[in-house]
């Protein structure tokens, strides 16, 4: 179970009422065809090696410990060192999103045992969540990929997805609730650093995201659902600035994926923000409650 991102709780006064901006909702999501794309290119790179690959790959989350989706993770991962050198960041994705598939629920303990005996075999981490009632996958063979195969597609795929995450795969908020800040400045060091790379547009869209999560936080109200959570005051300085910023980040969405999720994504996003409304959801803001 992942933790709350922006979504509403019980509201309480604040001290300094802020009149209410007008607020607009996007039910677009523009990562999900990323997504999509980034599970048939696996499929077509390795369902060869791996015939099983389409059985697991983008199934939903099992109920509870399921041996089938074990084994074929750790065959995935055993196969790294005897694979071919250009095919290990792909095959270790692979085994990240099946793995990720992969929970424990907490009244198992025996199995639960178990279970996180053999992932810590593989250097895998299986972490318990109260909310979630269970024990979780880390994520830790995404971070593998974008560590040691920062030059590669698949690294740069594998950036994305943990951009998107909010740099955090905890589940638990375990790098505090402000995680548009780090993803700005992950985000921005990337296009700074790579402006020639595919993924582009997505990086653009998530930065764009994460400032307007800025703006919006800036412009909560006492009787907001998010009143719980938010101090406005805290986002203050530089709020405007990142207004403008948003703006200028889908602005440039459209101009290199304008016929994309992505473009579509920042067509509709563009008139509110320009308008000073405010998103009544937002990324990248984390609540483990």
């Amino acid at each position: 179970m992942a933790p709350v991102t922006g979504t509403p709780g019980n509201s309480r006064s604040v001290p300094e009422q802020i009149a209410a901006r007008p607020s607009f909702e996007i039910s677009l999501d523009p990562i999900q065809e990323f997504q999509e794309d980034l599970r048939k290119a696996l499929l077509h790179d390795l369902v060869a090696a791996f015939p099983e690959l389409p059985k697991f790959l983008g199934n939903a989350m099992a109920k509870g410990p399921d041996s089938a989706h074990e084994r074929f993770v750790f065959q995935l991962i055993d196969a790294v060192d005897n694979g071919q050198a250009d095919q290990r960041p792909a095959i270790l994705l692979a085994a990240d999103l099946v793995a990720d598939e992969i929970w424990c629920p907490e009244e198992n303990k025996e199995q639960c045992n178990q279970l996180r005996s053999q992932f810590a075999q593989h250097k895998l981490t299986l972490e318990y969540s109260e909310l979630g009632g269970g024990f979780y996958y880390q994520r830790d063979l995404l971070w593998r990929v974008w560590q040691q195969y920062p030059e590669t597609d698949w690294g740069e795929r594998a950036f994305v997805v943990l951009l998107e995450l909010g740099w955090d795969t905890s589940r638990t908020c375990a790098k505090g609730s402000e995680q548009f800040r780090e993803v700005i400045r992950q985000g921005e060091s990337f296009l700074q650093q790579r402006p020639t790379s595919p993924h582009r547009a997505a990086i653009l869209v998530l930065v764009g995201q994460a400032y307007a999560t800025w703006w919006s936080l800036s412009n909560e109200t006492a009787d907001s659902p998010m009143a719980d959570y938010v101090d406005p005051k805290r986002y203050n300085e530089g709020a405007e600035q990142s207004r403008l910023k948003a703006i200028s980040y889908f602005e440039q969405v459209v101009l290199v994926a304008a016929e994309t999720k992505f473009g579509e994504y920042a067509y509709q996003i563009l008139p509110p923000l320009r308008e000073q409304q405010i998103q009544n959801t937002y990324k990248f803001f984390c609540v483990y409650d």
